[in-house]
């Protein structure tokens, strides 16, 4: 019984769902077009932001206006004779993916590999 219900109450629905696309196929083709081009849209302002610094430190940090300082006092050479490796400067920063095998990456014995890791490059 309540199953016979269900499924008249949903063909019903159906049926009458169906009707109102066909009845209006120009709303239905276009909405989705321009929902889509108008979320796309944020894509022009989308970058990839490579400056670990910027990512990390806060936006008025005594580490970011010493750096400022130091790059006022001593500007890089930027003549075409120096190496483009030479422009380059990119702090104390090291980038690290970690993956595992089984288990997480936050199984206790990965994490003990990666403080293993920062100990040894922090020394």
């Amino acid at each position: 019984m309540l199953r016979q219900v269900l499924h008249e109450g949903l063909r019903t629905s159906f049926h009458k769902l169906g009707h109102f696309v066909a009845n209006h196929p120009v709303f239905f083709a276009s909405v989705p077009v321009l929902i889509s081009i108008l979320l796309g849209a944020s894509f022009s302002r989308y970058r990839i932001e490579e400056n670990v610094e910027y990512l990390l430190a806060p936006k008025h940090s005594l580490a970011k206006i010493e750096g400022n300082l130091v790059d006022s006092l001593f500007p890089v050479n930027r003549s075409k004779h120096t190496l483009y490796s030479d422009l380059q400067t990119p702090g104390r920063y090291g980038r690290v993916i970690l993956t595992s095998r089984r288990g997480g990456v936050l199984d206790p014995h990965h994490v003990n590999s990666v403080l293993k890791v920062s100990e040894l490059y922090l020394e």
